[in-house]
């Protein structure tokens, strides 16, 4: 029996109940926001080099994110040692730039700065009342010790709660990526898709945009003042790199002071007066100023980025107002993505395409299926195990020897056994491998090949023949797709298998070899200069292993994910794959 369904009203009241509650819950819970977001934005920063180690090594994805957390607990370690002095010498220098500014501005404050019939404000009387303020916190900080005991606690905790669920964040939110999109409906499967890859491109050009450009900006400052001779030159280096998290009105606050520095201090060499300094600094600024906006942001950030500097401001001035230090840094690109929300919003009421139509990249390429949320333009297949059988000596060996074993280990144990240890060695093999092609060592890798294949199930390239029906789903796959086949066996070897299988080599667009990349599977070399040479982008592709090493190099280039049943790789393996499919030949019901 079925069961019943909702009624409109009963949904409705659902809906509103929903709301309701999600309302009190962010009321409620409000305070755990900012180290929520700070959290979110953390696993962003550092999914680049968690991204990195599985391209690189092809390690699974909690053994990245903890390497990542080791290696950041020990610069925290070093820290005091290596950063802080030259942080706190650079920190210092601006203070003693800032103070002796505050002190010059202060004795050059003849007359008052604004006039009111009886009232004259000066900017003593500024400076005064800024000084009580101050004084007044101090006071009330440290007669209130349980305040800041409370404050300690709450400090910690805070650091614990993002760290915690930023690792979890880091290792899992592949994970709830896809859950999200099998809860979506088909038919708004591809607008969430677009629209994630829009937000994505947003938060992606921002964080790591500003950050470069923060660096670079700094090192050009620092370099242009110390040649001019400019005091301080570190520390207001320094306050302009950091200047560049607020677009549009931090290099001008940075300028600004430093212009300012400078008609104070004058240069430490150059035979001027601190006018003719202080228009040199001045100049300085504004070329920097000219390269970043002409040459540096269209390339670090990007257009999509991009705000009106009334925009910028108005949202930059808010975000403090209402969400601190926090709202400041994130206002821009919160802004920019509010702006693609909205615009999809407008073009679906006006019964508009929201997105820019996608052209082909070559004729009679059907639009292709989704997978993960992902439009499939091109397939890379591995070939030992996707496309031909493997080797299973080792575990018959395992199972016909070490008889003295069968009390404790019985022979289909064994087999078990040898076929795990097969599945961890691939990668070690590999590396070993390549390692020995880069010292030129090919005498011992031909001497040990027998014995390497044999480790990692490869069958002699005599015997190496496609599994049946290969052909056929090939050909099928081929008219609609561009594939590619990328294994670490040689050219000749691939060939011999292409042969003796009577493929068509023509069915794959690029085929990839040992002597084609530098470095072999499950780095993402060979993956990633497939994607270039196919002229797509990494979402566009699939990516079709019958190991789990393989396809976390993928999955950390953004590909999609097949794993396939018929090699080393069992359902648990390949649990983190897009798609599992028994055989090769269940692809076409999903293509």
């Amino acid at each position: 029996m079925s069961s019943r369904r909702w009624s409109t009203l009963t949904k409705i009241i659902v809906i509103s109940t929903l709301a309701i509650l999600a309302i009190v819950l962010l009321v409620t819970f409000r305070e755990m926001i900012p180290p929520t977001v700070v959290a979110f934005l953390l696993a962003f920063i550092l999914s680049y080099p968690v991204n990195w180690i599985q391209r690189t090594t092809g390690w699974a994805r909690g053994t990245a994110v903890t390497v990542i957390y080791i290696i950041l607990l020990a610069l925290v370690a070093l820290m005091p040692a290596l950063l802080i002095p030259r942080s706190a010498e650079l920190f210092l220098s601006l203070q003693a730039a800032l103070e002796d500014l505050v002190t010059s501005l202060q004795t050059a404050s003849a007359g008052p700065l604004l006039v009111l019939g009886n009232y004259r404000l000066s900017l003593d009387t500024v400076l005064q009342e800024a000084g009580n303020v101050l004084q007044n916190v101090l006071i009330l900080a440290t007669t209130n010790p349980m305040s800041i005991a409370r404050g300690v606690t709450a400090g910690v905790l805070t650091v614990v709660y993002v760290l915690v669920l930023n690792f979890w964040l880091l290792k899992d939110l592949h994970k709830l990526q896809r859950l999200i999109y099998e809860q979506i409906p088909a038919d708004y499967q591809e607008d969430v898709r677009r629209l994630a890859q829009s937000l994505g491109e947003v938060w992606h050009a921002f964080l790591r945009g500003q950050l470069v450009l923060g660096l670079v900006v700094g090192l050009m400052t620092w370099i242009a003042l110390a040649i001019v001779g400019m005091p301080n030159a570190g520390g207001l280096a320094l306050l302009a790199g950091v200047m560049e998290f607020l677009p549009t009105i931090g290099p001008g606050i940075s300028g600004t002071i430093g212009t300012a520095v400078a008609l104070f201090s004058g240069s430490t060499w150059m035979p001027v007066g601190n006018i003719t300094f202080a228009l040199v600094v001045m100049a300085i600024y504004i070329v920097i100023t000219q390269i970043e906006s002409v040459y540096l942001i269209p390339r670090l950030v990007g257009g999509r980025v991009q705000l009106h500097p009334a925009v910028t401001f108005v949202g930059i001035i808010n975000g403090a107002m209402v969400f601190g230090v926090l709202g400041v840094l994130l206002a821009t690109p919160t802004i920019a993505s509010a702006r693609i929300l909205l615009s999809y919003v407008y073009r679906k009421l006006l019964d508009l395409e929201p997105f820019e139509p996608i052209q082909p990249l070559q004729p009679g390429v059907r639009i292709p299926g989704l997978i993960a949320g992902r439009k499939i333009e091109a397939v890379i297949f591995d070939l030992d195990g996707t496309l031909a059988p493997l080797d299973w000596r080792a575990c018959h060996w395992a199972a016909q020897h070490l008889t003295w074993l069968d009390r404790l280990v019985p022979p289909v144990r064994r087999s078990y056994l040898a076929r795990r240890a097969m599945i961890l060695l691939e990668g070690f093999i590999n590396f070993l491998i390549n390692q020995l092609r880069h010292l030129n060592l090919q005498q011992d890798l031909a001497r040990l090949s027998p014995l390497l294949d044999s480790l990692r199930g490869y069958p002699p390239a005599a015997d190496l023949r496609p599994f049946p029906g290969v052909a056929e789903t090939l050909a099928q796959l081929a008219t609609h797709y561009r594939l590619v086949l990328v294994s670490t066996r040689s050219r000749q070897e691939i060939e011999q298998f292409l042969n003796q299988g009577d493929l068509d080599p023509n069915l794959f667009q690029l085929v990839i070899g040992r002597e084609d990349v530098r470095n072999l599977l499950p780095h993402s070399e060979a993956l990633l200069a497939a994607a270039q040479h196919l002229q797509l982008e990494p979402d566009q592709i699939l990516v079709v292993s019958d190991t789990d090493i393989n396809l976390r190099s993928a999955r950390a280039a953004q590909m999609a994910t097949a794993g396939v049943l018929c090699g080393l790789g069992e359902a648990q393996d390949l649990a983190e794959a897009d798609l599992v499919l028994s055989s090769l030949l269940e692809l076409t019901e999903w293509l």
